[in-house]
């Protein structure tokens, strides 16, 4: 996690970035080049919808009838093996400005989820203000649960001097 929380700070610090204060998807590139060959041997995409030829789908905590209609999840960003049920890292951003943050929880909590269909290691849900150079929020779920103590360290983490 120091790997994510050191790209972070240093995302936080782009005076271009802050400048400019793109889009939620544009942010997320940003973060993925600062990422790049930090997770040797893990695949490291943005909004991968597949697993092989099937669109991820995620049932977590939904009924049958929930289930019909629903769309398919594309997370901003993950670390992982392709082909493979070998998932490090889901991550969901979001600028402070947009603070609809439910879908993002479920997605991330049902990612996570080791008895489910990806069994990702850790999710992070990520909120950022670009143009202040903070993210003042960073919440940690394995397991599908909000762990407070990696919680705790990612946002004492970020708000780190740089």
């Amino acid at each position: 996690m120091d790997i994510f929380a050191s790209a972070v700070l240093e995302l936080l610090r782009d005076k271009e970035l802050a400048y400019a204060d793109p889009s939620e998807r544009a942010i997320v590139a940003r973060l993925a080049i600062l990422l790049q060959c930090k997770y040797p041997g893990w695949s490291l995409d943005l909004e991968w919808s597949r697993r092989e030829n099937v669109i991820k789908r995620l049932r977590y905590g939904l009924s049958d009838e929930e289930l019909i209609g629903k769309d398919a999840i594309v997370p901003d960003l993950i670390v992982h093996h392709v082909g493979k049920r070998e998932n490090l890292l889901v991550v969901e951003v979001k600028k402070v400005t947009n603070t609809d943050y439910e879908g993002d929880i479920w997605k991330l909590k049902g990612m996570t989820e080791q008895a489910g269909a990806y069994g990702y290691s850790v999710g992070l849900h990520l909120v950022v203000d670009v143009t202040a150079g903070t993210a003042p929020q960073c919440d940690v779920y394995v397991d599908a649960e909000l762990d407070e103590d990696l919680t705790e360290w990612m946002q004492g983490r970020l708000k780190a001097p740089a």
